[in-house]
């Protein structure tokens, strides 16, 4: 059984949700509601803790994002707060007694003590203390916070357009999965989403401390007003005990104003991820022992003016021992790796933080990677993939990639583009998996001229094959496009030249990017749509691994395989014959042979799809299937060299 701690922890964790609507609930029976002096402690005391709270989690934030709840945070504690003045001010003003000094602790005793503690025996000491707080919680702290808020929400809000073009650059490069930008786009969001927050809730702020002075107004008014002329005290009498609960009020509700405030400048002014500010600022700050000995000679030396010695010899003293301290904690650090470790040593002072360390160790796996597809260009294509979005050549290879994956039911894996400075100023390689696959050569400005099957036109141009097909073709001026394209040649940009080499690559070598991973990918979607069919087939009918190699064995003869379903079913059935991949590979075309004959069936003169088809005769039939082995598990087709010359003259 569990004991009552646990239990009373479960409870708060399940019922979490709860908290918010129970507390603004609480808040309005605390506006509405007398409360007595006992209540009072418990709200003000209540009020100090949280901003406290607050205070501490702010000083040790390492991104604002981590307190995302801030701003709807700081809301409520500013109607907390007014919450707070409204009951008290309804306890000064509504106190009743004979004399000024029996309603001292009407409003509670930590706002009695309070007010008795600045104020003392004068009151003038305590409306002074009050106005000094209230002056530099409202000009400097509160007014810095608002200006920060501000400026934070118009930067993040100018810049989203930029970082989100850069997701969307890094994402067609390559750099990063779709994933990860769809993190990266929802934390950017949320970054625009709490600065601008922010930017709203820090207006409260500043309505909080001027309300708080106007409510001590009115606390000492009213409430002079009510001892006067209700209860009949004396003007002085009456002026000191209104004055002291106004100023206790007040301080009470104006130091987690001014914690709070202080939390908000603190929160808006963390940029960027990394230590904490606790963390930074004694490493930032202090950055060595040398600072601190020059600390220490300072207060020595001014020790030797009229100032007061003592003191300035103890803050010289004291300089001198926290750099000692900091000499020895640099020190310990580096010996302790002992004297056969300076290459460790140095790395460590190359190196000081985890967050550097982490860095580099991705450096180096990236280093170690290979990229599944890769582009590369030269020094003039360059300038081409800088434009982000606009990119014309990111933009086809992001089109490629959603046509391929259409046409063949892969995905195809993110494209990182990045310039090579061994290739020709104008020239580009395509790699899969590090080996280079194709390559070519543009030329920026100019067009590509293909006149298919026929010879070259006789137009001016630079002739050259063109990288996709091999075919012949021209590089010509964009002015002789129309004469081009009169002769019968189709003509591209140079970015179109590149995609379409592009896509022709990956239709080729579509086989070798399906890995295991996107396998498993596209089993679990199919899970999702049918269920069953996943559960009764793998493992129990195909392993994934097996089941890949199926699926390349139809990509390597550019059949289809976006309908996975109903490859999983024909392999399924053909698996109790024979695991063989290419005969179940069989089985999958036989079962996809109308996706396949609409793939390249063309309309006729009347517009109905026409198979073109190539019929062999029953003894070349024959003489073809005779010479077919199984090599590996792998068929292939041996003919005598007589044999083989019949077969590719007729």
């Amino acid at each position: 059984m569990a004991s009552l701690p646990d239990r009373i922890a479960s409870f708060v964790a399940e019922h979490r949700a709860f908290a918010l609507p129970a507390a603004l609930l609480g808040m309005l029976v605390v506006l509405l509601v007398p409360m007595g002096p006992v209540a009072m402690d418990a709200l003000v005391a209540l009020n100090f803790a949280l901003a406290a709270l607050i205070l501490v989690r702010a000083s040790s934030l390492r991104a604002p994002l981590e307190f995302s709840a801030f701003p709807a945070l700081l809301l409520g504690t500013t109607l907390f707060r007014l919450v707070i003045n409204v009951a008290s001010t309804r306890l000064i003003l509504g106190a009743q007694g004979s004399t000024p000094e029996e309603v001292q602790g009407v409003a509670g005793r930590l706002i009695e003590s309070f007010g008795r503690m600045v104020a003392g025996d004068s009151v003038v000491v305590g409306a002074t203390v009050f106005a000094i707080l209230v002056v530099v919680q409202f000009v400097v702290i509160t007014k810095g916070a608002s200006r920060m808020a501000e400026v934070a929400a118009r930067f993040a809000l100018d810049a989203l357009p930029g970082r989100q073009m850069a997701i969307d650059a890094d994402l067609a490069s390559g750099a990063i999965d779709a994933r990860s930008a769809r993190r990266r786009r929802a934390e950017l969001a949320r970054e625009a989403d709490f600065f601008g927050a922010m930017d709203g809730a820090s207006r409260f702020v500043r309505g909080d401390a001027i309300a708080g002075l106007v409510i001590t107004a009115v606390n000492v008014v009213g409430g002079m007003l009510v001892g006067v002329v209700q209860n009949g005290w004396g003007i002085a009498e009456t002026a000191r005990a209104i004055t002291v609960l106004s100023i206790g009020d007040g301080l009470a509700a104006q130091v987690p104003a001014f914690v709070i405030a202080v939390a908000a400048g603190l929160v808006t002014a963390r940029a960027g991820r990394g230590r904490s500010i606790g963390e930074e600022l004694p490493r930032q700050v202090v950055g060595g022992p040398r600072a601190l000995w020059m600390l220490s000679g300072f207060m020595a030396v001014l020790s030797l003016t009229p100032l007061p010695t003592v003191p300035l010899l103890v803050a010289a003293a004291v300089s001198a021992g926290l750099a000692m301290l900091v000499s020895r904690a640099g020190g310990g650090a580096s010996a302790s790796a002992g004297p056969g470790s300076r290459a460790a040593a140095i790395v460590e002072a190359a190196e000081p933080d985890d967050a550097s360390v982490h860095r580099r160790a991705e450096e180096i796996g990236a280093l170690l990677s290979i990229e599944p597809l890769e582009v590369e260009v030269g020094a003039d294509l360059v300038e081409l993939v800088r434009e982000g979005d606009a990119s014309p050549v990111l933009r086809r290879i992001e089109s490629v990639r959603r046509q391929v994956a259409q046409d063949l039911g892969i995905v195809v894996p993110p494209v990182r583009v990045r310039d090579e400075r061994t290739l020709p100023a104008g020239g580009y390689r395509i790699r899969i998996r590090g080996a280079a696959v194709g390559e070519g050569e543009l030329r920026l400005g100019e067009l590509l001229a293909m006149p298919g099957e026929g010879p070259l036109p006789g137009i001016p141009g630079i002739p050259v094959r063109e990288p996709a097909f091999g075919l012949d073709a021209l590089w010509i001026a964009p002015s002789l496009r129309r004469q081009a394209e009169s002769a019968g040649c189709a003509v591209a940009a140079p970015e179109s030249v590149l995609g379409a080499h592009f896509a022709t690559v990956v239709r080729r070598h579509a086989d070798e990017l399906l890995t295991r991973e996107h396998v498993a990918d596209l089993l679990a979607e199919l899970e999702r749509r049918a269920p069953r069919l996943v559960a009764d087939t793998v493992p129990a009918c195909i392993r994934p691994g097996e089941l890949q190699r199926v699926m390349q064995c139809l990509l390597r003869e550019r059949v289809p395989v976006r309908d996975l379903e109903a490859v999983l079913e024909a392999v399924a059935d053909a698996s109790r014959r024979s695991r063989d991949p290419h005969a179940l590979a069989e089985a999958a075309r036989l079962a996809l042979r109308r996706t396949i004959c609409q793939q390249y069936a063309r309309p006729d003169d009347d517009g109905r799809p026409v198979l073109a088809c190539v019929v062999a005769g029953a003894a070349l039939d024959a003489l073809v299937a005779a010479g077919v082995h199984d090599g590996d598990g792998e068929p292939s087709i041996a003919l005598v060299p007589a044999d083989a010359t019949r077969v590719v003259q007729a």
